[in-house]
């Protein structure tokens, strides 16, 4: 009886260890693949940014002039009379940036990701430490791109009108055994210009390239 009592003792304690080791292995997965997706996302959003800084400056080619992209007419008064946005420049800079910034930073996530070895033990202050082990990554990416301006008073009557184009990337990190979304939005500025004169509400309340309300100066 006693040795049965053992025997069944004994193997009461090899199932509870073999439990506890299979919660904290899965705990340590959890821990370490959090990590890992952490130091991912930023890295990806590294990458973004050059990624991003190089589409722009491709898409604008040579540089960018005011004048192609906004027209500004005046009345007799020396007053703003109308302004109008050049929509098939907008919209070609636009379609042209987001192809390549999704196709650069494509590129550039295709090598895989260098994570530090700290980070695979799940502990987020040692992830930046240890050499580095190149993890590869499916990362699925979306680049979305929009102009937007800005009106800042500059001085007595007088305005400065700032355009600025907008991207916006959507990274889903697939790993095995999670995924994570990240978002980033970048503003860069394309060009501006000083415009004198009074200027229509209309267009500093948000009817013009989906400005914002006029800004005070300093």
């Amino acid at each position: 009886m006693k040795k049965r009592k053992m025997r069944l003792k004994t193997k009461l304690i090899i199932i509870i260890s073999i439990a506890a080791a299979i919660a904290l292995a899965a705990l340590f997965f959890n821990n370490a693949t959090a990590v890992i997706l952490s130091v991912s996302s930023a890295r990806l959003k590294a990458m973004n940014t050059l990624a991003v800084d190089e589409a722009v400056g491709e898409a604008l080619q040579s540089g960018a002039e005011y004048g192609d992209f906004m027209t500004v007419s005046y009345g007799d008064d020396g007053n703003v009379s109308s302004m109008t946005a050049n929509s098939a420049a907008i919209n070609s800079v636009a379609r042209r940036a987001a192809s390549l910034a999704q196709t650069k930073l494509t590129q550039m996530s295709g090598g895989g990701i260098s994570i530090p070895l700290g980070a695979f033990t799940g502990i987020e202050a040692l992830s930046g430490f240890g050499a580095g082990i190149n993890i590869k990554i499916i990362p699925v990416i979306s680049v979305e791109c929009s102009f937007v301006s800005r009106f800042t008073q500059a001085g007595i009557n007088q305005t400065l009108h700032s355009i600025y184009i907008e991207v916006v990337t959507d990274i889903t990190i697939v790993l095995a055994a999670r995924t994570e979304r990240v978002l980033a939005a970048s503003e860069i500025l394309v060009c501006e210009s000083l415009i004198n004169g009074e200027i229509p509400q209309i267009y500093l309340q948000g009817g013009l390239l989906g400005s914002g309300s006029l800004v005070p100066a300093g």
